[in-house]
């Protein structure tokens, strides 16, 4: 739906030339979205012309949009902050939220007790203790704890039983525990545990190793044997620990890697943990349903999520996803009480750790696409799309492949489910039955594959063609010659470049045609076309339509390569009834080359030992026409 001047002029008459936050509200009043801005004035005015924002999520704004409040900041860090707070408290559907927390796990310490315990939690609380995490993993986590435990020696029983024991526990027989719920240890010779544990955990192993050493050293020399063997494997222990850490970066920071991937409405967020350096953790989180635009995915999702994880000294993100590295810095500078930088690296180490990150991101994002529950839910959006009644099972593909009509070739592919299913691929060489050019191969190819189906059965439940309202014509009196006026059929259009000019260029929308959906026509001068239905770019049904377009045409020009490869490289001799790969080369082998061979008379062939006459009668043939 198109803003009127009426519109565009209510919406953006008032507003400050001023930094600060807008709240988009509906007919009842909900906040609907919630974005900062430097300049309100811009970025607000911006969802109103057609070249200022050409995204998905604004077209939605148009139907629904009923007035703009603002709040003016005195600047971009106090916008940031401002717009936090309100997203969480207001719950706009076009803005992210993330899901609480308590799936994730953290190790607490805190060094202010006596003899202080690690313990799991769910939750990080400002309490004052030490926290480590978030861990995704439940058993990385508890396999730390573990490890720390038991190679420190920290006491694991809690607090009630720790101040009512009378005598140790089976822990300190092991060797794990000093004892000090029972045999008056100084707080000394605990803290020397808990310090070394700390520094394990923040990543400074080294440190760890070199205390341990020191710590040996003296008490071998005093002559305190057994503390000296207990040092020793706690040494071994770290140095285990130390060799399986596969990811080192050359940085003694504690440094978060976020990658991010998108598609459609589905986004994955991939934050990768390095402490001191080395890689301690993968954090994902993936959602659904988002309709919020690209540049306000990052901004939202690290101010929540920096709410509840440790802020580290170093925040790597790819370029372009943030818009205002500076205020965001300020804003996690001041929660984590210390200077952080935010960068964007563009080679190095660094620019690994983020490339490792944004690939992490994409197997999340393709493994929640793949999952039955998103599946189910892009066929559900490609039923409405369409019109369907149900949600198609089998999607047929069609592509056509050739270049200046040489070589024309088909492919069709089959989406089972929402999932390709390989073995029903199938490719056509294209044998010109039908006339020249794409629309002749598409007649030909279809002719021949639903004229199969029509004796064989195997209909499928949505036809898919790569192209638009021309190649959905071609298809639509296919169909209709062989009696399958009822089987749905639709073309998606590829997007395409509309206009140049400073930056990026300017895409047009995939367009999707529709055999006999009531969306109107419209006159293009050469005749009348159905108009086109133009999803919004968040739409499930139709990232799912792009797959099966986009693979079908993959496919039709894979075939087609291969065909072309296969005739540069071709011979005279190729598909001469009776001529295998033995025969050729017993007849190059007797005559030298195929020059000779077209100079042999009929009678020099028939005397070719092994060779039959009938062939020698087809190889004549064919070299002499």
């Amino acid at each position: 739906m198109a803003w009127t001047r009426d519109q565009i002029e209510r919406h953006t008459r008032d507003l400050p030339e001023a930094p600060g936050v807008y709240l988009m509200k509906g007919r009842d009043g909900h906040v609907l979205y919630v974005g900062k801005a430097v300049h309100l004035k811009n970025r607000v005015s911006s969802y109103f012309h057609r070249s200022g924002d050409p995204r998905p999520f604004v077209r939605l704004l148009s139907g629904v949009l009923d007035r703009i409040e603002v709040v003016v900041t005195l600047n971009e860090k106090e916008a940031l902050i401002l717009e936090n707070e309100l997203i969480k408290k207001h719950r706009p559907p076009f803005n992210i939220l993330l899901r609480d927390d308590k799936n994730y796990l953290y190790l607490r310490l805190d060094p202010r007790e006596p003899f202080p315990r690690l313990d799991l939690v769910r939750r990080r609380r400002p309490d004052g203790a030490t926290y480590f995490g978030p861990y995704h993993t439940a058993s990385s986590v508890r396999g730390t704890h573990a490890f720390v435990n038991r190679t420190f020696g920290l006491r694991t029983c809690r607090d009630t039983q720790f101040r009512n024991r009378s005598r140790p526990c089976l822990e300190h027989q092991m060797g794990r525990c000093l004892g000090p719920c029972a045999l008056g240890v100084p707080p000394e010779a605990y803290r020397a545990r808990v310090e070394a544990a700390l520094m394990f955990l923040r990543g400074r192993h080294d440190e760890v190793v070199r205390d341990l050493e020191r710590r040996m050293v003296c008490a071998a020399e005093a002559e305190n044997f057994e503390e000296a063997a207990r040092l020793r494997d706690q040494l071994r222990a770290v140095r285990a620990a130390m060799t399986r850490q596969s990811v080192v970066l050359p940085v003694r920071e504690d440094v978060d890697a976020v990658g991010l991937a998108r598609e459609g409405d589905t986004v994955a967020f991939a934050v990768l943990r390095f402490e001191a350096g080395v890689l301690l953790d993968r954090i994902p989180y993936v959602l659904e349903g988002v309709v919020a635009p690209d540049d306000d995915l990052a901004d939202s999702f690290l101010v929540q999520y920096y709410a509840r994880a440790p802020v580290p000294d170093r925040l790597l993100l790819p370029r372009g996803v943030v818009d205002g590295a500076g205020a965001l810095a300020e804003v996690l500078g001041a929660r984590g009480s210390r200077r952080v930088q935010v960068a964007e690296p563009a080679r190095g180490p660094l620019h690994d750790a983020l490339r490792m990150a944004e690939d992490n991101a994409r197997h999340l994002l393709r493994e929640r696409l793949a999952s039955s529950q998103a599946v189910g839910r892009a066929l559900r959006a490609v039923a409405d799309l369409l019109g369907l009644p149900r949600p198609p099972r089998r999607i047929e593909a069609f592509d056509m492949s050739q270049i200046q009509g040489a070589e024309p070739v088909g492919s069709l592919v089959v989406f089972t489910d929402g999932r390709p299913d390989r073995k029903a691929y199938r490719t056509y060489a294209v044998r010109g039955e039908a006339g020249a050019g794409d629309a002749g191969a598409m007649r030909e190819v279809l002719s021949r594959r639903f004229s199969r189906a029509l004796s064989e059965g195997g209909m499928p439940d949505l036809v898919l063609l790569d192209g638009g309202p021309s190649q959905l014509s071609v298809v639509s009196s296919v169909l209709d010659d062989l009696g399958l006026r009822d089987l749905p059929l639709a073309a998606l259009a590829k997007s395409r470049v509309v206009g140049r000019g400073f930056g990026a260029a300017e895409h047009s929308p995939e367009r999707l045609y529709v055999r006999g959906a009531p969306v109107g026509v419209r006159d293009t001068g050469a005749g009348v076309e159905a108009a086109p239905i133009v999803p919004p770019g968040n739409d499930p049904g139709l990232h799912l339509l792009m797959r099966v377009r986009d693979e079908a045409h993959r496919f039709a020009v894979s075939f087609h390569r291969k065909r072309r490869s296969r005739r540069a490289h071709a011979s005279v001799l190729d598909d001469i009834p009776g001529l295998g790969r033995k025969r050729r080369t017993l007849l190059l082998r007797r005559f030298g080359s195929v020059l000779a061979l077209q100079a042999a008379t009929l009678e020099d062939l028939l005397a070719v030992p092994g060779l039959p006459a009938s062939v020698a009668r087809a190889v004549f043939e064919r070299l002499h026409g």
